[in-house]
């Protein structure tokens, strides 16, 4: 199975959608970007483990990294979610933007229409 950021944003709109209402905070996005600024942290200290600024504790820091990310993406996804945000049209837009300053070869939606007529 797939994860595709339509059904992230689905998925993260449903479950956080009525939060402010479960919990009588004012803004749900305030509660889920504290968790994201964790999450970054958390990143930062896998980090610090791989390149030597902090002890490892003996754990995967590969695998922990990855658990970290999968966060930051979690928390970042679901506040766009809870703001009606379209992030794969954003995504598109973005990089193509991007692809025309900084002069790249190929773009994403680019990319991607090769992958599928590759894929066919």
């Amino acid at each position: 199975m797939e994860v595709t950021i339509n059904n992230l944003e689905a998925y993260l709109a449903k479950t956080y959608g009525g939060f402010t209402e479960k919990i009588g905070v004012p803004l749900a996005e305030n509660n889920l970007f504290m968790k994201l600024v964790e999450e970054i942290g958390e990143v930062a200290e896998v980090i610090n483990k791989k390149t030597g600024r902090k002890a490892d504790d003996g754990t995967d820091l590969q695998a922990e990294l990855g658990k970290e990310l999968t966060d930051v993406i979690h928390y970042a996804v679901a506040i766009a979610a809870v703001n009606g945000i379209d992030l794969n049209k954003i995504i598109i837009e973005k990089d193509r933007a991007a692809a025309i300053k900084y002069n790249h070869k190929i773009n994403l939606e680019t990319f991607i229409a090769e992958s599928e007529k590759q894929d066919v």
